[in-house]
């Protein structure tokens, strides 16, 4: 029976050393130097890494969808001066603000909706500093 403390349940698996070294680097960088940075990194990668497997992602977003992420995509790149493939979160948000509205919703719904359309993906690190990949 694994050991459980407040909802979570203690997991050990055997990694390679050359992974183990780089969680052990990136998890301050990303998450801070404090206690239970290291799980949380483990935890967003497993479900980052599951979570395809139970949604359902269209590969083919629907072309006012997809319309809408290339206006996106063209004011990034007026904003940077090239077309990034990945932004920090504030970017992304103040882009989508400079297309479609300032409107917190209108920023929410957008995230979402090219999250859901598989068009971006958040790689890493906390709001606003979080880093999405932009596909």
């Amino acid at each position: 029976m694994p050991t459980k403390y407040k909802n979570k349940v203690k997991l050990q698996v055997w990694i390679s050393e050359k992974i183990y070294k780089k969680l052990i680097e990136i998890a301050p960088s990303i998450y801070g130097s404090h206690k239970g940075a290291l799980s949380y990194v483990v935890e967003q990668a497993l479900k980052d890494y599951l979570a395809p497997l139970h949604t359902q992602i269209r590969t083919n977003p629907p072309s006012r969808v997809r319309l809408k992420y290339e206006l996106l995509l063209s004011t990034l790149k007026k904003l940077k001066g090239y077309r990034p493939h990945q932004v920090k979160e504030w970017e992304f948000e103040r882009a989508v603000a400079d297309t479609f509205g300032t409107d917190p919703r209108t920023i929410r719904k957008y995230k979402e909706q090219f999250r859901k359309f598989g068009l971006i993906k958040f790689v890493g690190g906390t709001y606003p500093n979080r880093i999405i990949e932009l596909l």
